[in-house]
C-alpha cells in the first residue's frame, strides 16, 4: 500500500474514523505476524500471547482497539480463584469500604 493510497483512505473518513485509522494502521505496521492473528483470532491464542497484543495495543497507544480488544475478551481476565485472596494483605477498614460499596 502506497503512502497515496493511504492518505486517499485517510480522505474519506470521518473524524472518528480518522482516530481509528491510525489506530488500525499502527497495528497492521508495527504487529508481528504472529500478534497480527492473535488480535484477529483471540480464542486461539494461549494467555502469554493474548497478553503480547495486549501489550502491542498499549505501547502503540491504540486504546480505542485496546478496549474493543478487552470488551469481546473479557472472559479471559476473570480468575475466580480464592487463593489470590488468601495472599492479599487485608485492610482493617476494609468492611467499611465493603459496605460503601455494594458489587
Amino acid at each position: 500500500m502506497t503512502m497515496k493510497e493511504i492518505r486517499e483512505r485517510w480522505e474519506e473518513s470521518t473524524p472518528y474514523d480518522k482516530s481509528l485509522y491510525i489506530e488500525y494502521l499502527s497495528l497492521c505496521n508495527h504487529a508481528s505476524d504472529e500478534d497480527f492473528y492473535y488480535f484477529l483470532h483471540p480464542k486461539e491464542s494461549t494467555q502469554a500471547q493474548f497478553l503480547s497484543v495486549l501489550d502491542l495495543l498499549y505501547d502503540q497507544d491504540c486504546y480505542a482497539l485496546l478496549f474493543r480488544f478487552l470488551r469481546d475478551n473479557r472472559d479471559r481476565l476473570i480468575f475466580p480463584e480464592f487463593s489470590l485472596i488468601e495472599g492479599m494483605e487485608i485492610r482493617e477498614d476494609i468492611e467499611k469500604r465493603f459496605n460503601m460499596y455494594r458489587f
